[in-house]
């Protein structure tokens, strides 16, 4: 029953990962406003996902491999986004580089169980630029709350997955995921009364 369940968890993860940026893509694209989106997010989204979907090979893991491919496109489709909205991605492909860097560095030192983890962190270093950016404006209205809605439901999924198959990169992806996307969700939600007040 556990195993059916665990089965469920990552085809409803996978779909979320793959619809997970579709409501900050589309609200990018709708208004043309980034502000309190950070452009190294997506750019260090790429990277970690090319790196999971070779960690996820590795591990026989066929049924997640969807998802980081998919995302790996999202996040793409992101930063093409965020470019459209005026914002230069010069800087945060330089980030994203020396954090691709890094990852190599741990597969060859430490293996694939130390990529493993090192993936799971990663999630934590592509958020902090989000949670930065987002606490830093003072009105971040880019946010779009649906990606973030989408990210707990996420977060909360591949955890149910990895504590079923007892794989600590997956948990640890998962509780930076549940830990982020509140983050994300109450920076977005309390500034909004005071949005609405500067409006009047």
């Amino acid at each position: 029953m556990q195993e059916v369940l665990a089965t469920g968890a990552i085809v409803l993860a996978t779909v979320l990962t793959l619809v997970f940026l579709v409501p900050q893509i589309a609200k990018l694209i709708r208004t043309g406003d980034s502000a309190g989106v950070s452009t190294t997010w997506p750019a260090l989204g790429v990277l970690s996902n090319i790196g999971w979907t070779g960690y996820l090979a590795h591990e026989a893991l066929w049924a997640s491999l969807v998802a980081p491919v998919g995302a790996t496109a999202g996040y793409s489709v992101t930063m093409w986004a965020l470019a459209r909205t005026g914002r230069p991605l010069g800087p945060s492909l330089g980030r994203a580089a020396g954090f691709g860097a890094v990852l190599v560095a741990t597969l060859l030192v430490g293996g694939w169980t130390a990529l493993g983890v090192a993936l799971g962190l990663s999630f934590g270093v592509m958020m902090a630029p989000s949670i930065w950016v987002a606490f830093r404006t003072p009105d971040p209205s880019g946010i779009a709350p649906g990606t973030w809605w989408l990210g707990l439901a996420e977060g909360l999924l591949w955890g149910f997955y990895g504590w079923h198959h007892a794989d600590e990169g997956i948990l640890t992806f998962a509780a930076i995921a549940i830990a982020g996307s509140v983050a994300m969700l109450l920076r977005y939600w309390v500034t909004r009364p005071a949005a609405a007040k500067a409006a009047t």
